[in-house]
């Protein structure tokens, strides 16, 4: 009897230990055979240095997610998954123990949160391309496009959204070409006509500027109405009636197309689609600068709409002169 008491007692040490040891496993064998109170105990055992690995807290809060589900606290589970989500917003699940439903609550918290990530991601990324450190941009703006793909996938998807994939897209192609620049040809010395000469024919100019936000808008005076942008997720942007890029003589065309830049202009729209105001945000010469301006006084668009009433909006132009 002494030897089987002895005996019994090694194997809870045992179980102990091994508990001790990977609580993680254990919890994930607690939870396929449905011990869902028992599992969460034993994820909270997982020590601090285990559950600040990335890939092992990523499982555990996976677990914990699961089990929570399992237990019908539904808001506990949504929660967590919100969580991981926001730490990793393409996170795909372990299939062999996420069942449809649990799949279905998590990309139903994807769907809730994604557009939100993306302009927080968008934000951060704009600020460098706002300080010209275009080589820490790229991979940021990079990361957005996949997100805003997979919100596209989704169906979390909106008009601020199309408009913002966009704006990704140009300012994508600008860090690209500015983080590499390509050498200049011999045509980039040309001399250049100042912008009252005539011209001779209109540009072969690209297609209408691709449309989206602007930089941080200014803060509207006192009496004035608000200023919204791309970031503002229950704003519909306004849509191009009309955006032609300006007559431009040839031979600043030509040194236009040689400096291979991108043009980075601010309108802001007034209530009744109307351009107030013009600034250049990323120059490209400056004589085709100041013609581009007073192209821009005349551009007009359907205004941006916030619960069905026209409101101000700035928005950021990207010109591409090929």
């Amino acid at each position: 009897m002494r030897a089987i008491v002895v005996a019994v007692g090694l194997v809870a040490a045992s179980t102990a230990a091994s508990a001790d040891q990977d609580p993680l496993n254990i919890a994930k064998d607690l939870y396929a055979s449905a011990a869902y109170e028992e599992a969460l105990s034993t994820l909270s055992r997982l020590t601090d240095a285990r559950a600040s690995v990335p890939g092992i807290a990523r499982q555990a809060d996976q677990y914990r997610a699961f089990c929570l589900y399992a237990l019908g606290r539904v808001s506990e589970a949504e929660s967590v998954a919100e969580s991981l989500i926001r730490r990793e917003p393409l996170l795909q699940l372990d299939a062999a123990d996420a069942s449809p439903r649990i799949e279905a609550m998590f990309v139903g918290v994807q769907k809730r949160i994604l557009p939100g990530l993306i302009r927080e991601r968008y934000r951060e990324s704009r600020a460098f391309i706002d300080q010209k450190q275009y080589g820490a941009a790229e991979p940021r703006l990079a990361d957005v496009r996949r997100l805003l793909a997979e919100a596209q996938h989704l169906g979390a998807w909106d008009e601020g959204l199309a408009d913002l994939t966009e704006l990704v897209d140009g300012f994508l192609t600008l860090a690209r070409s500015q983080a590499a620049p390509a050498a200049l040809p011999a045509t980039a010395a040309t001399s250049v006509p100042p912008p009252s000469a005539p011209a001779p024919s209109a540009p072969a100019a690209s297609e209408p500027a691709r449309a989206a936000a602007a930089p941080e808008p200014p803060r509207a005076a006192a009496g004035e109405p608000s200023v919204y942008h791309i970031e503002d997720a229950d704003v519909r942007p306004p849509v191009v009636i009309f955006q032609s890029a300006p007559s431009a003589p040839n031979e600043l065309l030509t040194v236009v197309r040689a400096l291979r830049k991108q043009m980075v202009l601010s309108v802001l729209i007034d209530e009744t689609g109307s351009v107030q105001k013009a600034d250049v945000r990323g120059s490209i010469h400056p004589s085709y600068d100041s013609m581009l301006l007073r192209a821009a006084r005349t551009w007009k668009y359907r205004p941006a709409m916030k619960n069905g009433v026209p409101v101000r909006y700035e928005k950021t132009v990207i010109i591409d002169v090929k």
